[in-house]
């Protein structure tokens, strides 16, 4: 064991400093007593940090499940992980298989493949976000409306950068903006008219007509395009009507048709190998909210803080029963476009 590693234990979040050479990892680490765990050059399973711990906080003593957290920190050049020498065993840790299938409630299995499958070009983000065919994914937060735009120029791009697909478009929010796909187009030095002639827009304008368009009309559009990107906008504004604020009856309809709805997005996501991303840009029903944390591979909520993006991933198949806080110095959403 290096003096480095040695120097690791007792180690807090709020000491770790930053080498002049270096490079970008995520740290696992106590939320109650700031111990740091584990340092590691890609994000890993929680799980794991919480088995070779047996499930406790070396520092505190608290079960690991409660109160781990991840947060983006540096890694030296050279090591791909530093592990706190209180462990039980790093070996399990460190010597990860090149595949791991994960069970999802649906019955529907998931390889982790190394690096999403659709990017944004956005390399903190794309590193934590994974996104992935075969996955319904939830991004909440206003700044998810110009994600969603940005996801749709790079699908129809060439690969390795795109994926070379049409892109279906249900317009739930009124909010499909051929300004910013042109903006994102420019960026990627790429004809607007070009992207756009491959994106398939259907808007709705009641949350029936939404609920049609998701069960009867978005498979085959799938398939008739061979689209492997679906998103649908601000998918609880209809259903979150004004005009049924006074009448609980329609209000739990419309709960009862949201919640088969994203149910039918999720199962679509997995029998047509498509990622499809919901968009929600600000919450105006908690159970809605929670049905898509619940039914979604994929929730996350992306905030625009001028100086920084930041990302909280709330779920995700590959890293279960962890919250991580992504900060992307440098990079926002706005000098992206």
């Amino acid at each position: 064991m290096s003096k480095q590693d040695t120097d690791f234990a007792g180690l807090k979040i709020s000491q770790l400093p930053k080498p002049s050479q270096g490079t970008d990892g995520y740290a696992y680490y106590c939320k109650l007593c700031d111990e740091v765990l584990v340092i590691s050059r890609r994000m890993i399973n929680p799980r794991k940090v919480t088995l070779i711990f047996n499930g406790t906080c070396p520092g505190c003593g608290f079960p690991l499940k409660t109160v781990l957290e991840c947060r983006t920190s540096w890694i030296a050049k050279g090591r791909s992980t530093l592990v706190n020498p209180r462990c039980v065993d790093s070996n399990y840790l460190i010597e990860q298989p090149r595949r791991t299938r994960f069970d999802v409630t649906r019955g529907n299995i998931l390889l982790t493949e190394q690096g999403p499958t659709l990017t944004t070009g956005i390399d903190s983000l794309d590193r934590t976000l994974i996104l992935k065919l075969g996955q319904l994914a939830a991004l909440q937060g206003e700044a998810s409306h110009s994600i969603s735009s940005l996801l749709c120029v790079r699908a129809v791009l060439p690969k390795p950068e795109g994926q070379d697909s049409d892109v279906v478009f249900l317009d739930g929010g009124n909010s499909f903006d051929t300004y910013l796909i042109s903006e994102h187009s420019i960026r990627h030095e790429s004809d607007s008219r070009k992207i756009l002639e491959r994106i398939h827009l259907s808007r709705a304008f009641t949350y029936h007509q939404l609920s049609r368009l998701i069960h009867e009309k978005l498979p085959d559009a799938i398939d008739q395009f061979k689209a492997k990107l679906a998103v649908v906008s601000d998918i609880t504004q209809l259903y979150c009507d004004p005009d049924m604020e006074t009448d609980a009856q329609k209000r739990r309809e419309a709960l009862s048709i949201f919640r088969k709805d994203v149910r039918s997005l999720a199962t679509t996501a997995e029998q047509k190998s498509a990622l499809i991303v919901v968009t929600n840009l600000q919450t105006r029903n908690r159970a809605m909210d929670g049905a898509l944390l619940h039914m979604a591979h994929v929730s996350a909520r992306i905030e625009d803080r001028n100086s920084f993006m930041k990302l909280t991933l709330a779920k995700h198949p590959f890293t279960p029963q962890l919250k991580a806080t992504i900060s992307v110095n440098k990079q926002t959403l706005e000098s992206y476009t």
